[in-house]
């Protein structure tokens, strides 16, 4: 009797952690990842992939209205293997956080639905559908041509004893975006200057640049893309009194355009023409000249699983005077090495050949502390590297904001 009493608890007691264990989701997401978990609690997430039933990475890319969007991409293990699952969504620039989270986390839900189905978890689930009545010329009719605009401005003061800073910013953007073209421009004006009072010196510092950029670029095929570029930029830092660049240039990427969500792999040729107006007379002698220049930029850009790699490298030089060059490399890698342990690195290296504009004569104290111009210099790097590693309990579904 009494064996016959352990058995039946032993099976009670099985049966009612088997009830209780939940599915363990790992979830990336550069999102509010903490309001998608405190609104499933049906789940346990974990912070490590390997520990999980279900992987969920989202992928998220600047749209056509210039809003993000959002790509879930569900992977199933153990009781779910070989099920996998894909679903995405817009949300407009002009959605507030609020709204964002909201959409994020019925996009996660609806997803997770696939997986849920005929387990002891589906009568957790409620399934509701809106019946909304919708004017088909609602939607093919948009009054803005898919034109997308936006207007900024900064102000910022600070007022010590012996310190006085003002600076002001102005921006207006303008983009268009089809599946044929891609339409850029914007426009920016700035000012900052500060003020420094000693006991016997006083020094100012003023520093203004006003510049306009725009594009046009036409989709060729999956691979091909052209277009032309123009800019112009009045700056005091760089001695520009007028720059003025005109580009034509053809890109090429050896993975098919539909897949620039997760990857991407570009190389891209621009021959320009430019001309410079300065300020001061520059090292060389000119108050303006005329020149060609050249440019082949190699772009590589990963978002997967194991993490995430932005790579570009840029060559460049005048036609004019060859020798007058830079080649520039920027890094950004986040690789999740084992269970727990990532590594991140960035860096960006110049090597520097091309400074055609700087001012000739010494220069003084107050540009070197201040910056109020550019000094010479044959390179410029910049590295970070970071580890970290994470261990101690799998679990991470609590969110606690207390003090």
């Amino acid at each position: 009797m009494k064996n016959i009493l352990i058995i039946i608890l032993i099976v009670l007691f099985s049966k009612s952690y088997s009830q209780s264990d939940k599915i363990k989701v790992f979830l990336s997401c550069r999102c509010d990842n903490d309001f998608i978990k405190q609104n499933t609690l049906v789940f346990d997430y974990v912070r490590d992939r390997t520990l999980s039933d279900i992987e969920v990475f989202v992928f998220e890319i600047t749209n056509a209205s210039g809003g993000r969007n959002y790509s879930f991409e569900y992977k199933g293990k153990n009781n779910f293997q070989n099920m996998e699952n894909r679903i995405s969504t817009d949300i407009p620039k002009n959605f507030t956080l609020t709204e964002a989270r909201e959409q994020l986390l019925k996009t996660f839900k609806l997803g997770m639905v696939y997986f849920i189905q005929n387990t002891a978890f589906q009568n957790q689930l409620e399934v509701t559908f809106h019946d909304v009545e919708t004017k088909s010329d609602e939607l093919t009719t948009d009054q803005w041509k898919n034109w997308v605009f936006e207007v900024s401005g900064s102000f910022n003061f600070e007022n010590e004893t012996s310190i006085k800073e003002e600076e002001y910013n102005l921006g207006l953007g303008g983009d268009r975006v089809t599946e044929m073209w891609r339409v850029r421009s914007d426009f920016g004006m700035s000012r900052s200057v500060k003020f420094f009072s000693g006991d016997e010196d006083n020094y100012s510092s003023e520093r203004k640049r006003t510049f306009f950029s725009g594009s046009v670029v036409r989709s060729l095929s999956n691979h091909f893309s052209t277009g032309v570029f123009g800019y112009y930029l009045n700056d005091t830092f760089q001695n520009y009194r007028s720059f003025v660049n005109f580009s034509p240039a053809l890109e090429y990427n050896f993975i098919p355009y539909s897949e620039v969500l997760t990857k991407e792999v570009t190389l891209a040729y621009k021959v320009g023409y430019n001309f410079y107006e300065y300020f001061e007379r520059t090292i060389y002698g000119f108050l303006n000249q005329k020149m060609f220049n050249q440019s082949l930029t190699l772009n590589l850009r990963y978002r997967e699983k194991w993490g995430s790699v932005y790579s570009y490298l840029v060559a460049s030089q005048f036609l004019d005077q060859p020798d007058q060059n830079r080649l520039t490399l920027n890094n950004y890698i986040n690789l999740r090495i084992i269970r727990g342990l990532s590594l991140r690195i960035s860096g960006n290296f110049q090597l520097i050949r091309d400074q055609i504009n700087l001012p000739s004569g010494e220069a003084s104290i107050e540009d070197l502390l201040l910056r109020q111009r550019q000094i010479s210099t044959d390179f410029q790097n910049r590295i970070s590297l970071g580890l970290s590693y994470t261990f101690g309990s799998i679990f991470n579904n609590i969110v606690n904001t207390r003090l």
